[in-house]
């Protein structure tokens, strides 16, 4: 056997110790691992030292996982023939590789569903008096063309709003917290470019405070679903303040 020949059966056996190591590595890890992902509780979800142990550990194990199948690689590859190839350590790698990925999709999954519970609970109700009126008013007058108006600020500039509207008999307001609603029936508007400008001109100018709003046109009785509120109320998200969109 030539001296390269030698030299490369010793890298051969470095490596295989390498890939025996690192799997080693993984094996020891993974009970810790999947004892991290299993202390889901359905009330309180996962701890946020939890959540950041486990991604963090995850994002090392990938790492790894990728070393083991790169020096997997070189011993199938380059110093093929040096080394026997142990079949049985490259079958428990991949094995071990599904474990752990069956562990972190039970972590990502129950986080996921634990998060859009956390954000329905703290989505805000819909305005009771807001929805109710709509209903009666609509069940009497089932094609009435209306206006539901929400707006978002400070109490002081929410409370000038509410001075500013003159309610006829089948209107409502509805002011709680950092929110103030209208519902203005019978009303005929124009095209949005126009009908936007007159309501900012009613209800914005002038304020020092930081309002912003959304507005929905009503002119059928189906319309009328406690979703149509909070679809208005998510409207918010993207308007700045001082402005008014028309959904």
């Amino acid at each position: 056997m030539s001296l390269q020949e030698i030299n490369r059966k010793r890298q051969a056996q470095d490596l295989e110790r390498n890939l025996k190591g690192a799997f080693h590595l993984l094996e020891d890890k993974y009970s810790e691992f999947q004892q991290l992902c299993r202390v889901f509780n359905q009330n309180r979800g996962y701890s946020s030292t939890t959540v950041k142990a486990i991604k963090e550990t995850y994002k090392t194990i990938t790492a790894k996982f990728a070393e083991a199948r790169a020096l997997q690689q070189l011993l199938r590859g380059k110093y093929k023939g040096y080394v026997q190839i142990d079949q049985q350590i490259q079958r428990e790698v991949e094995d071990l590789s599904l474990r752990y990925r069956k562990d972190y999709r039970f972590f990502e999954q129950n986080q996921s569903t634990w998060e859009r519970e956390q954000q329905v609970r703290k989505e805000k109700a819909v305005p009771h008096r807001i929805f109710s009126h709509l209903y009666n008013v609509y069940r009497e007058s089932p094609s009435l063309s209306s206006l539901i108006l929400c707006f978002h600020g400070d109490f002081a500039s929410l409370n000038i709003l509410k001075e500013r509207v003159s309610l006829d008999e089948m209107d409502i307001c509805d002011m709680e917290g950092d929110e103030i609603w209208f519902f203005l029936a019978g009303v005929t508007y124009p095209e949005d470019s126009i009908l936007r400008d007159k309501l900012i001109e009613t209800f914005l100018q002038g304020l020092t405070g930081t309002v912003k709003g959304v507005v929905l046109k009503l002119t059928k009785g189906d319309e009328v679903r406690e979703e149509t509120l909070r679809a208005i109320r998510r409207g918010l998200a993207g308007v700045k303040e001082g402005e008014i969109k028309i959904l």
